[in-house]
């Protein structure tokens, strides 16, 4: 034996954490299986525990292999995601798998769903390629910006765009919950690079007394949400963005590098006056020391911009030092029940 004694056991537990890490893929991608395959809304819709049997009759697919099926609920328990009914072998719901089902308010389905997809996967196996300073591991692997490939492929970029709205009803209600005393301060708010306008939507419905505005790429307007309290404005946050008392920056500037968010939070101070205005910006404020439960998405959050748009999640530091060389005065971070915090930004 090539270790003995204490020096085998820790042996055996490096062993076992490196192939935790090797198989990492496998959780998200047996997680992507049962999302298509609708394991847990039938599970959900049959009200009671249900039988391996049962659940394969209701699957979309036929001839369905008893014992592959069994292998993959199997795992899912392990994974903490479905249990046994009573010491049975029936299968129920944990209640994390409440944000698997599809008709959840905050589904996180859409997330699940666009992260796994195979050319979203590609640039990653690049990543060693993207550390250099000619181009991000996406470029490197589909010889384009991820801006363009979306704007190339309209039935990925709207599996995107589901993916962000997901993720943005998610982050909405703690946003708006964590942060009434700053919107009730507000007469008008532009969301900038706001998407289909799940955002606005939500905060003109929760303060009807501000004016509100979304703002984002003519063809990204298009196809957003038309509501009567809303006006909708196509343009380029690089260049113009309509004015307000606040300009709202919600998971935009982790997309861009340093030279690039300076840009765009001059563009922000132009649009707000000096007295009263500020910009919300909701991105990860990392805490490399923190133990916090999700200390580690947010890291891995940062490797994902890398990998993907250039861009980068940021340290407090590393906010205070980026909003000050766009010439505002400072920020305040309070954080949120949510992986991102809200940094307010003042002129």
């Amino acid at each position: 034996m090539a270790f003995q004694g204490k020096n085998e056991s820790v042996d055996i537990k490096a062993q076992a954490h490196v192939w935790k890490i090797i198989y990492g893929f496998a959780d998200s991608l047996v997680l992507r299986c049962a999302v298509e395959l609708g394991i847990f809304d039938i599970i959900d819709n049959n009200i009671q525990p249900i039988a391996l049997a049962e659940l394969a009759s209701k699957l979309p697919i036929s001839n369905v292999n008893l014992d592959n099926l069994y292998r993959i609920l199997r795992y899912l328990v392990k994974m903490e995601i479905l249990s046994y009914a009573d010491g049975s072998k029936k299968y129920t719901l944990e209640p994390i798998a409440t944000l698997l089902l599809r008709n959840q308010k905050r589904s996180m389905v859409p997330m699940v769903l666009g992260m796994t997809q195979k050319d979203f996967m590609t640039p990653w196996h690049s990543m060693k390629d993207g550390l250099s300073d000619n181009g991000t591991a996406f470029e490197k692997a589909m010889g384009m910006t991820i801006w363009e490939y979306l704007e190339g492929h309209p039935d990925q970029s709207q599996l995107f765009n589901e993916g962000m709205a997901g993720e943005t009803r998610l982050l909405t209600s703690s946003l708006i919950s964590g942060s009434k005393d700053m919107f009730q301060g507000i007469d008008s708010l532009v969301d900038v690079g706001g998407g289909n306008g799940t955002t606005i939507k939500a905060i003109s419905d929760a303060f009807p007394h501000i004016k509100c505005t979304l703002f984002d790429l003519p063809h990204v307007i298009a196809n957003s949400y038309d509501h009567p309290s809303i006006e909708r404005i196509g343009g380029d946050m690089f260049k113009d963005m309509p004015s307000a008392q606040a300009i709202l920056l919600k998971l935009i500037l982790h997309d861009w590098n340093d030279e690039d968010s300076i840009k765009i939070l001059k563009q922000c101070r132009k649009a707000v006056p000096k007295d009263g205005g500020k910009v919300i910006i909701v991105d990860v404020a990392l805490d490399e020391e923190s133990d916090h439960e999700l200390s580690s998405t947010r890291l891995i959050l940062d490797i994902d911009m890398l990998v993907n748009t250039g861009g980068k999640e940021r340290t407090k530091e590393n906010w205070e030092k980026l909003v000050k060389c766009a010439g505002f005065s400072g920020c305040k971070i309070r954080h949120i029940a949510a992986i991102q915090s809200v940094i307010e930004v003042f002129p």
